[in-house]
């Protein structure tokens, strides 16, 4: 079923709304939309909608299934300051924070996030978010960051590939209109935060906190167990009594105690 595209833009009346029944991908489209002029401030804030993307993506490239009528696969073009990228690697914590409350608040479900960024329904993945930078600000002009949102609400047959490890949020129907403009305002809200205002919050719905996990950095994995996340949004971890801190890299397995 299509968006009620009508009904969003009364939503977010000062955004530019581009709404597919079915497209390539969101952020494909977003990054030649900025390519079509020469004067990408005019077309932000932008949300572009598909209900369903033929060529979604995520971190690293990895395709991100998107099938009709059960997800939201959205991206939002946002003018981003140079001192909102004073902390670039918790960027994307804070949007986390502020996916997780929204879909709390609206669906009643309560996510746990993995870091740095992913969303998780037990140990499925329901969630991802991808912040690409298209435009680097600076003290004469702001910058464009693209937020992509890739989001399972209901259950669908995924792929051989996935049955283990991606999942659905509800079984219920969702006023998708309704939690798309949720998510739109949280997350430009959470962007003009410190992390240190979510800290707290993004640690009590942690997934891996005080959980054994295997982390991959490049070729090298590493074991071992989760003890914070700082200020920076760096992950700390206990590995052979030693301690380390990544501001990078991507947890593969969670073993949950």
């Amino acid at each position: 079923m299509a968006f009620d595209t009508k009904r969003l833009q009364n939503c977010l009346p000062d955004v530019k709304l581009y709404a597919f029944d079915e497209i390539d991908s969101t952020s494909l489209f977003a990054k030649r939309l900025l390519n079509e002029t020469n004067q990408p401030m005019s077309k932000i804030p932008a949300l572009i909608l598909a209900n369903r993307q033929t060529n979604g993506y995520g971190r690293r490239d990895r395709q991100f299934y998107s099938p009709a009528d059960v997800g939201v696969y959205m991206t939002m073009l946002v003018p981003m300051t140079e001192n909102q990228l004073h902390e670039p690697g918790t960027m994307t914590l804070n949007l986390a924070v502020a996916v997780q409350q929204v879909v709390q608040k609206q669906l009643g479900v309560n996510l746990a996030i993995k870091w740095v960024n992913d969303l998780y329904q037990g140990q499925r993945k329901v969630t991802g978010i991808l912040v690409e930078m298209l435009q680097m600000p600076t003290q004469q002009m702001q910058g464009i960051a693209a937020i992509g949102i890739g989001m399972n609400l209901n259950p669908t047959v995924f792929p051989n590939e996935l049955q283990a490890k991606a999942g659905a949020i509800t079984s219920a129907h969702v006023d998708r209109e309704g939690l798309v403009a949720g998510l739109f305002e949280a997350c430009l809200q959470n962007l003009t935060l410190p992390f240190s205002a979510v800290r707290d919050y993004y640690l009590d719905h942690s997934l891996v906190l005080n959980q054994t996990v295997e982390l991959v950095r490049g070729k090298q994995t590493i074991q071992g167990r989760v003890v914070d996340i700082d200020t920076e949004g760096r992950l700390i971890l206990i590995s052979q009594q030693q301690r380390y801190q990544f501001s990078a890299g991507e947890i593969t397995k969670v073993n949950l105690t």
